[in-house]
């Protein structure tokens, strides 16, 4: 069951982050999101590899706990800084 688990927990991870299941090969599936070039291939141990628009691994883990960590890397180094407010 802890096998389970742990891929279960991983996929609703994705998805509550607008990833979806994009392709399959083996036991292993893509999941990918709107706008994004990342890819995500998870396997059915709850490992997963990250990789970017160019197929190169960005990053390896293991565990929602661990792709949350590379989303949210990822999110601040690409998102715009918002110009300071309120300063003169």
């Amino acid at each position: 069951m802890a096998h389970d688990s742990g891929y279960e927990t991983l996929v609703e991870a994705l998805l509550s982050q607008n990833f979806c299941a994009d392709d399959k090969f083996g036991l292993f599936v893509t999941y990918v999101r709107e706008n994004d070039p990342m890819k995500v291939h998870v396997g059915p141990d709850g490992s997963f590899a990250a990789f970017n628009g160019d197929d190169e691994i960005i990053a390896e883990g293991s565990g929602a706990q661990d792709l949350f960590s590379i989303l949210v890397a990822k999110t601040n180094t690409t998102r715009p800084r918002s110009p300071a407010r309120g300063r003169a």
